[in-house]
């Protein structure tokens, strides 16, 4: 541990009265060209204060030094003080935070490579001590952004990485909210999207939905949308969308709110059916938005209703629209759905259209598996209008991940849709059979003691008159 890293100590002297009379007059002395004079005079005050651990005198010594160096453009002197300044014997923590501050301002106002080097010469100050883990981000972000804007984007990314912004306590959660963006976007830049992934965990989304931090939250779905467009999660991008939807700044803004319903249904149509999928879109069924917009209720009508959708009629009546958006439509085809941000460089249009075609065929099988028992293959070949082999490894595709029951006799060319029962479903069902005969069994018995008993008793009755 270094002595600037040491416990706090007591105050032993206020060396004010002396640091107002000292700082004027070296400030003048550094005027008339006797800079070094006056930066001796300084530095022999501030071992003083140091030495009585006068906090408040020492950080303004430290501050009029390397004040004095910038104003008369010594950057060389200003970054070697910068260095000497930060690990002189006993140095207090709280001083060096404060001209590490002070310094912090002077990079905003230097180019090329003075800047740079007084950079490097803060991330040199700040490496390793907790103390000083802020402005270290920051100096590094500034940094990273001058890699970036030089064309260095990996320079930039592996700048950005090294910090581990979720463990800073000093740090507000909305600053590290933003860095945590911003090495998502550098890792969307280079396209590391797996890493980019696993940083996107470090940021809670119960935080991101307050009110408050709505522009971080467009910014942080906005890069998990072109993430899950790259995996090709449908079902994903659908609801990355919805939580852009509700965001009061989109529900808002008609057309915002729109496009992203849109977005919605698209994704939501193209990602595979499960109990998860359907529930969602039973929602959006039910969403009066929905009714507002008759082509997209009609194409969500098209999976709700258990009907055969024969994939030419969906071309005809949709085709022409569906192929004009950047979802469904070839490379540059313009549109106005990716309101947030789009995968324009990785767009799979024709890709997209074929799945929606798969998904059409695959809906008429759930529906035909919901109607039938048994039935032909070839029938089964019309009504999804495929041929034989095609439809068969559709059935496989859908059988494979468990959302149709089916069995195929390929010999008869039979396809049986009912799920012979296992020896315990078997069981239950003849024990519940024979309760229910029991139950019955002794419920007649009750009648016949009854009209007994009702007939001995009329029988009593007359034979008394």
């Amino acid at each position: 541990m270094s002595s600037a890293e040491g416990l706090a100590r007591k105050q032993e002297a206020d060396l004010t009265p002396q640091c107002d009379e000292l700082i004027p007059a070296a400030e003048q002395l550094a005027k008339e060209g006797k800079l070094q004079e006056a930066l001796d005079k300084l530095l022999a005050l501030e071992k003083q204060a140091r030495n009585a651990s006068d906090l408040a005198s020492t950080s303004r010594l430290l501050i009029a030094v390397i004040d004095i160096l910038f104003s008369h453009s010594d950057y060389a002197q200003l970054n070697t003080y910068l260095h000497t300044l930060s690990r002189k014997h006993g140095q207090l923590r709280q001083a060096v935070q404060k001209m590490v501050d002070k310094a912090m301002e002077f990079v905003d106002k230097l180019e090329g490579d003075d800047k740079l080097k007084l950079i490097e010469t803060l991330r040199e100050i700040t490496e390793g001590k907790i103390y000083l883990e802020v402005p270290r981000a920051r100096v590094t972000r500034t940094l990273a952004s001058i890699k970036e804007s030089a064309g260095d984007v990996n320079a930039a990314s592996e700048l950005m990485q090294e910090l581990q912004i979720e463990t800073f306590g000093s740090m507000e959660r909305r600053e590290k909210v933003e860095f945590i963006l911003e090495q998502m976007r550098l890792l969307k830049e280079q396209e590391d999207w797996e890493k980019m992934a696993i940083v996107a965990k470090k940021i809670n989304l119960k935080w991101l939905a307050e009110k408050d931090h709505q522009d971080l939250k467009l910014r942080y779905f906005s890069l998990m949308i072109l993430y899950s467009l790259w995996v090709d999660k449908y079902l994903d991008v659908a609801k990355h969308y919805r939580s852009v939807a509700d965001t009061p700044s989109i529900s808002e803004n008609p057309v915002l709110a729109q496009a992203c319903l849109r977005n919605i249904v698209y994704f939501l149509i193209l990602a595979p059916y499960d109990n998860e999928q359907n529930d969602f879109l039973q929602r959006v069924w039910k969403d009066d938005k929905l009714k507002e917009s008759k082509d997209l209720y009609d194409l969500v009508k098209c999976f709700i209703e258990k009907q055969l959708q024969r994939w030419p009629n969906v071309e005809a009546l949709y085709g022409g629209a569906l192929r004009q958006t950047k979802v469904f439509g070839s490379k540059g085809t313009k549109g106005v759905e990716h309101d947030i941000e789009e995968d324009e460089k990785h767009a799979k249009g024709d890709k997209r259209w074929k799945v929606l075609q798969d998904r059409i065929v695959e809906h008429n099988i759930r529906v035909v598996a919901g109607y039938y028992t048994r039935i032909p293959l070839s029938r089964l070949a019309t009504f999804v209008s495929l041929s034989v082999a095609e439809t068969e490894q559709f059935l496989a595709r859908l059988v494979t991940s468990k959302t149709v029951y089916a069995k195929i006799d390929r010999p008869a060319g039979i396809v049986t849709f009912v799920k012979p029962k296992t020896g315990d479903e078997v069981l239950n069902e003849w024990s519940s059979d024979v309760h229910k005969l029991m139950g019955l069994v002794e419920k007649t018995c009750h009648l016949i003691a009854k009209e007994h008993a009702v007939h001995a008793a009329l029988k009593a009755q007359q034979a008394r008159a």
